[in-house]
């Protein structure tokens, strides 16, 4: 009994021994990823060298986030879309100018009558002449030439055409501004998946370390069969995140190659990270008013609004016109003659057209009404957009501080924990959640990372100002 005693103790001061040694010599078989800034700033070769270590999927072409933004206002159909529609606008001043351009047109008349009409001079007369007063048959050609010399609706007119040309400027920019925020969403979520990819792999080979050790130990007989299974369970759960991670990065520079418009494969590199504004609410949400472009184009709007009602209004006023008629007939009449210009000066002055100008008139200032509440309700919208993005900003401000600190905790309790079970002082089940637990924290430090620099350049989108230095200077 004393033997047995003795032998016990020894075998615990041993294995006692064993873990200060490990815990002094050796460091942990965990090397810590670099964060995302710190990484490397061009994605290079694939780190590892057997099956799930390699990541083929980094191949092709540097994209830098620079020229994702020149690519993509040259190649996004909403922008060509836009160019469009600005071109559209254009052409309207040029309406109002029509209305006090000249107008000509040819008219012709074929008239056959029942019977023809004439008379002669006088019987005592030394030379008797007959006059058509209405032939037979006839043929008559007119040239007309009218010009508008005074029309009201002129100037109601020139004006929205300007103001149209201008908002529609001011959508072109927003577009504009659109899809370059959407580049940029595309192209850090890209970051993302890749450097999720990366801790997966990093953290599949811990489990196969881990499995490695409770294979050897269930070899020698200290643990059981259970340890080695659930090793296995975790590897293969590891390996089943890896290929949703890979996945979701095939995904990623899918919808990035689709945005850019260019082909796959593609790579990317760590831009530089945007920095906080550092201003408070009242002064994001003046500058907000300022410089949105979505606001200006919709105070252009009730600009557009007020000028269609103007037009109804000018429906009230005299239109003055000249007109010059130039005929050709191949049967002159006493009455009507070949060749016999006429000038005339035309006044019309509108009096009652059955009530459509009023109706016309009242739905206008409806119309310019609705425009007044969009705009107040856009200006409400945008403010809470403001609002919304700053308080992201700060949530994540405060959120990578504290997981830069759970990072350290975790990867300090794993390495503890990985020594004390390789000597018999903590279970699988303890090495697993570990694993996990760092794996969980490195994948939230990068979402995290990631969300802040998007939360900072969606604040300058809301603020009005992204990506001013790709924008038409006007």
């Amino acid at each position: 009994m004393r033997t047995t005693l003795t032998a016990t103790a020894e075998k615990h001061w041993m294995r006692a021994c064993v873990l200060g040694l490990l815990l002094v010599m050796t460091p942990p078989a965990f090397a810590q990823s670099p964060p995302p800034h710190a990484a490397s700033a061009e994605t290079g070769s694939p780190q590892g060298a057997t099956d799930m270590d390699e990541d083929s999927s980094e191949t092709g072409q540097m994209l830098r986030l620079e020229e994702a933004y020149h690519l993509a206002l040259s190649n996004e159909e909403q922008v060509k879309i836009a160019a469009h529609e600005l071109v559209k606008s254009e052409l309207l001043p040029w309406r109002a100018v029509t209305l006090l351009t000249p107008r000509a047109e040819i008219g012709g008349t074929f008239t056959r009558n029942k019977e023809e009409i004439a008379f002669t001079g006088a019987a005592g007369s030394a030379a008797s002449t007959t006059s058509v007063i209405r032939p037979l048959e006839s043929w008559q050609g007119t040239f007309v030439l009218t010009q508008p010399i005074f029309q009201p609706a002129f100037f109601p007119t020139l004006r929205l055409g300007k103001e149209s040309v201008r908002q529609s400027q001011q959508r072109q920019e927003f577009t504009k501004q659109e899809v370059l925020f959407g580049v940029a969403r595309a192209y850090y979520d890209a970051l993302r998946s890749r450097e999720q990819v990366r801790v997966a792999r990093d953290t599949l080979k811990l489990t196969k370390d881990e499995l490695k050790q409770a294979q050897a130990r269930f070899r020698v007989g200290e643990v059981t069969k259970t340890d080695v299974l659930r090793a296995e369970v975790e590897v293969a759960r590891t390996e089943r995140g890896l290929i949703a991670n890979r996945n979701a990065l095939q995904l990623a520079f899918a919808t990035l190659a689709r945005v850019v418009g260019v082909p796959e494969p593609l790579r990317v590199a760590e831009p530089t990270p945007p920095v906080s504004r550092g201003e408070p609410y009242e002064q994001l949400i003046e500058h907000a008013y300022g410089q949105r472009q979505d606001l200006r184009a919709q105070a252009s709007a009730i600009t557009i609004s007020r000028e269609r009602k103007n037009q109804v209004l000018a429906r009230y006023a005299p239109q003055i016109n000249a007109q010059w008629q130039y005929p050709r007939l191949d049967t002159p009449t006493f009455a009507n003659r070949d060749e016999f210009w006429v000038l005339t000066l035309n006044f019309q002055v509108p009096i009652f057209d059955g009530g459509v100008r009023e109706l016309d008139l009242i739905e206008q200032q409806e119309n310019l009404t609705q425009s007044e509440l969009q705009l107040e309700r856009l200006k409400k919208d945008v403010g809470i957009e403001v609002k919304q993005t700053l308080l992201a900003v700060e949530t994540l401000e405060a959120t990578l501080d504290t997981l830069k600190k759970e990072i350290s905790l975790a990867q300090e309790n794993y390495k503890i924990t990985s020594k004390q079970y390789g000597v018999g002082l903590a279970t699988s089940l303890d090495v697993n959640t570990a694993v996990n637990t760092l794996n969980q924290v490195r994948t939230q430090l990068i979402d995290q990372t990631y969300a802040y620099q998007v939360s900072l350049l969606a604040l300058d989108r809301a603020v009005g100002i992204f990506g001013q230095e790709y924008l038409s200077q006007r």
